[in-house]
Order: structure tokens, then C-alpha cells, then sequence
């Protein structure tokens, strides 16, 4: 997914409210530090979760990814583990596992994540031009990104009715 070359990566600062903003099935998310600037080698963004909202299961099997909590209270579900991750916490979830999370709290949370080897912020753009804001994602649309990036949609996010729920 990611693609590395060989010049040496430059220095930078990615000012507060600065960086590049992409709407990504619901949550807004701001690229601090994109793989193109890493060469590939990593991506830094920060996350805002409205409450009892978060991404679906899922599984990246080529990306480390871990959050680390800069306001709010999460519940994360790794590999069938539950975690409950507040301001302050860092998560872990490896490459290969089936993970999601939800914020619990009643207010915005806010988490700042680093995916190694970098390319989640290239998929995350590839999502926000399939399913732009104010829209209802197609998953025929969103089926082939996610392949075309080696991800896998695995489940519904946490708390989501399911269609036998009335």
C-alpha cells in the first residue's frame, strides 16, 4: 500500500489546527503527518468521534496502528478483547488483528493515531471521494477500495443496531 522510495524524508512542523482534513465514513480526521511525507514509513493523524460513534470492525493486515487518547473515553474490541481507553491512554492494535472502537463519553473524543508502515491516509482519501460528506456510503463503492488497499470490512461498529434489531 505504501510506497517507499530512497531521498531522505525533510523535516516539518504540522502547526496546531493545521494539517489536511478528510471526512472518512462519519469521522473527521486531520493528516498531521501524511506517508508521503515518511516515504512511506509511517502516518500520523487526529481523529474526532462524535459519542457512540466509531468505525466499523475491521482488519488491516499490512499496518500497526495504535491511538493515543487526547480527550474523551473510548471502548476499544481487539481480537475479541475489550479495552476501555481514557484522555491520556495509548492503544495497541497489531497488524493483522480484527479491531474497532466506539466513544463512550457524551462529548467529542479525540485520539491521534500513527499507522506503520504508513497508507492509511491515502485510503482514507480514497473513502472520503467514494463517500463524501452527506452522503450514505455505498457499499458497492467501498468494496473495491477497500481491496484495492488490503483492507478488510469484517462487522458493523460497536453499538450499531443490526437489521433484526427493531
Amino acid at each position: 500500500m505504501s510506497v517507499l522510495t530512497n531521498s531522505s524524508p525533510a523535516a516539518l512542523v504540522t502547526e496546531r489546527g493545521s494539517g489536511e482534513s478528510v471526512f472518512v465514513l462519519g469521522a473527521e480526521i486531520t493528516i498531521k503527518i501524511s506517508s508521503t511525507d515518511t516515504n512511506g514509513a509511517f502516518t500520523v493523524f487526529e481523529g474526532e468521534t462524535a459519542p457512540l460513534k466509531g468505525p466499523p470492525l475491521h482488519r488491516h493486515p499490512d499496518e500497526d496502528e495504535w491511538w493515543y487518547i487526547l480527550e474523551g473515553e473510548f471502548r476499544f474490541v481487539v481480537d475479541g478483547e475489550e479495552l476501555t481507553a481514557r484522555t491520556g491512554d495509548t492503544v495497541f492494535a497489531p497488524r493483522g488483528s480484527r479491531h474497532t472502537f466506539q466513544n463512550i463519553g457524551t462529548t467529542i473524543g479525540r485520539t491521534l493515531t500513527t499507522a506503520v508502515p504508513g497508507g492509511l491516509d491515502v485510503f482514507f482519501k480514497d473513502l472520503e471521494t467514494a463517500a463524501p460528506r452527506g452522503t450514505i456510503p455505498d457499499p458497492a463503492r467501498l468494496i473495491p477500495i477497500f481491496n484495492k488497499h488490503r483492507q478488510e470490512m469484517l462487522g458493523p461498529p460497536l453499538g450499531a443496531k443490526s437489521a433484526a434489531t427493531p
